[in-house]
């Protein structure tokens, strides 16, 4: 039983500390950021829409698709973190949704 426990609060730490080093490492990410850069900075993404629509926010700019990363209690904790790319692959807008 004590076992069990460990590994929920484990697991319950992780996700808070992976959430807050993405958080960072999104605030960190640079206009015309390269895509290349961006993945360094902040992993594989959750998922990767190929319009320019997520989760109710649509760019203006020039964009040809986003980068999507979930917050790691989605969907309880409906948190995340959109990178928008023109068909270069620079970054030209970032989002943070609270809710989807």
């Amino acid at each position: 039983m004590l076992i069990i426990l460990f590994v929920i609060v484990a697991a319950v730490a992780f996700g808070f500390y992976r959430d807050h080093s993405r958080n960072a490492s999104f605030l960190a990410i640079q206009p015309q950021s390269s895509e290349a850069e961006v993945l360094k900075i902040m992993g594989t993404p959750s998922a990767v829409e190929p319009s320019c629509s997520a989760y109710g926010t649509q760019v203006t700019t020039v964009c040809d698709h986003v980068l999507i990363y979930k917050s790691s209690f989605a969907p309880v904790r409906p948190q995340y973190w959109l990178i928008f790319f023109d068909s270069n692959s620079q970054a030209t807008a970032t989002s943070s949704q609270l809710a989807p």
